[in-house]
């Protein structure tokens, strides 16, 4: 069994929490690309990188989902 891809509905993007949770996210995501981008250890870049791709996922969930090609 295949879980269904969690979306954002339309009315869901203009709520005033995700907007609120949303900045927060994209603050903290340049935040962590800055610490990222000094000199740090393999191991520490390792996990500021999964910490940037997991908070890239969330803000995902408000993209638009892909429309299916037309034939």
């Amino acid at each position: 069994m295949t879980a269904d891809r969690f979306t954002l509905h339309p009315q869901d993007r203009t709520n005033p929490l995700w907007l609120r949770l949303e900045a927060h996210m994209q603050q903290r995501r340049d935040e962590l690309r800055a610490m990222n981008d000094s000199t740090v250890s393999p191991e520490r870049t390792e996990n500021l990188r999964g910490r940037i791709a997991q908070l890239k996922e969330l803000l995902a969930l408000a993209a638009e989902p892909p429309k299916p090609p037309q034939t």
